[in-house]
């Protein structure tokens, strides 16, 4: 073998022993994020566009429930994106990483809804979870979190 074959071959070893790495710096997780209001006001009352998640609404110690926003976008591997919710309120979202567990994609987030409340949560890829949010009006904001992992294309 010539020196320059030799050369391509080692440079095909190292970008193979490289592309674990390159493979986590390549996804980014789609987010969408429902914001519902929520109130104690008498009769129970359900807005349409969430009659998917209805019996959990349900359990909840609310008996009006208002879709206000639907926030959705995208983060990659290691970073963070600050979103606006209702009443001058933020959340920060950072999509920590992937793993798998019995055999499920679980997907690393962690929220920050400003200026207190710090959660760390792990979704199965394209789950979805409700958490309590703050206070807004007389009821409070209730998010319906949801995440699936998205691999970027490889742009070399």
């Amino acid at each position: 073998m010539n020196r320059l074959t030799l050369f391509t071959l080692a440079l095909l070893v190292l970008g193979n022993a490289l592309s674990p790495a390159e493979a986590r710096a390549a996804r980014r997780a789609v987010i969408a994020i429902r914001v519902i209001y929520a109130v104690k006001d008498g009769a129970k009352s359900i807005d349409p566009a969430l009659d998917d998640i209805r019996g959990e609404l349900e359990e909840l110690p609310a008996s009006k429930f208002r879709l206000l926003d639907r926030i959705s976008t995208e983060v990659d591997e290691g970073a963070a994106v600050e979103l606006q919710l209702p009443g001058d309120k933020s959340i920060s979202v950072r999509f920590t990483g992937v793993d798998q567990v019995k055999g499920k994609r679980m997907l690393g987030l962690q929220l920050a809804l400003k200026p207190a409340l710090k959660i760390s949560l792990r979704l199965a890829d394209g789950g979805r979870t409700l958490i309590g949010g703050p206070v807004h009006l007389e009821g409070r904001l209730v998010l319906d979190v949801s995440a699936r992992v998205e691999e970027k294309e490889d742009k070399k």
